[in-house]
């Protein structure tokens, strides 16, 4: 009877812990969340920079992974937070569109479409390299990137609505789409602008490499850029910070507060990729601080 009992035991320390995070979840959403998604995110990204010796293919899945912190994090908030009144069926429509969204994005990283990572930067290119040689195991955690896609779109397309309503501001109306074009060709327009600003100056920056290639070859990069960034990358952020952890703060808080909030959390979750030499090389704190010195009025405007 002792291995029964000891069975038993086991059973009902998983169960009280498993209460002990859903009563925290439900006393201090924002909470939990800020670290559920900082324990999610910095557990793979600094594996994915400590990993030396590791496949290049392991280290970008165990990256992405990473990525997909804020929204994993807002999700398992919620569902904690509201118990069985979020539980239910999933949307299998949406878990399929954010699994076929994620495989196209990785085929692009794969096959390197249009050179889109050597837009990218040095560091940040070898850092998104996915060479054909990769061992089957990193092509399992490539599918573990691609359920966890679909498990976060399925949660924003949820039947239920008290989950589905937290999302709805991150899902396109008519509106939105109309401004898709503006809005897509923002980045390029701004990317040129701040290199013409530079020249005016006298700057001397190294040259970007579209430069040196006609408009038809990087233009398409940049939108391949930002469809890949969008479904892999820092489009997760804005389900977790915008989608889950903003409305969680405005319960107590002014907008303005929660934006500045938000903004300090925001670049924080950001440290592995600093110390990763992501955002460049020196003293790590001064690069978080003037990182954190546009980040953080950029939260005002999200």
């Amino acid at each position: 009877m002792e291995p029964a009992n000891k069975i038993n035991q086991q059973g009902l320390c998983m169960i009280q812990k498993t209460n002990t995070f859903t009563i925290f979840a439900q006393k201090r959403p924002a909470v939990f969340m800020v670290i559920a998604t900082y324990v999610w995110t910095w557990s793979f990204m600094f594996s994915s920079h400590n990993l030396v010796s590791e496949p290049q293919g392991l280290k970008l899945a165990l990256f992405l992974l990473g990525a997909l912190g804020p929204a994993i994090g807002g999700v398992l908030t919620l569902r904690l937070q509201n118990g069985e009144q979020a539980t239910g069926k999933i949307s299998m429509g949406g878990f399929w569109v954010g699994a076929g969204l994620a495989i196209v994005a990785l085929l692009m990283f794969r096959f390197n479409v249009f050179d889109v990572t050597g837009y990218l930067g040095p560091v940040a290119k070898e850092l998104l390299s996915f060479p054909a040689d990769s061992p089957v195991y990193v092509y399992a955690l490539m599918g573990l990137v691609v359920v966890a896609s679909g498990f976060v779109f399925a949660s924003i397309q949820s039947r239920n609505g008290r989950l589905r309503s937290y999302f709805t501001r991150l899902v396109p109306d008519r509106t939105a789409l109309i401004l898709a074009i503006p809005v897509i060709l923002f980045f390029p327009t701004l990317l040129i602008g701040s290199n013409l600003l530079a020249d005016l100056l006298g700057m001397d920056y190294p040259q970007p490499k579209y430069l040196q290639d006609p408009v038809s070859i990087w233009l398409p990069v940049m939108f391949v850029k930002m469809f890949t960034v969008a479904i892999l990358t820092g489009g997760n952020e804005e389900h977790g910070w915008r989608g889950v952890l903003q409305p969680l703060l405005q319960r107590s808080m002014s907008p303005l507060v929660v934006a500045l909030i938000i903004g300090v959390i925001w670049e924080l979750w950001h440290l592995p990729l600093v110390l990763g030499g992501i955002y460049g090389e020196g003293n790590a704190a001064l690069i978080v601080l003037g990182r954190m010195l546009a980040v953080v009025p950029l939260a005002f405007f999200l």
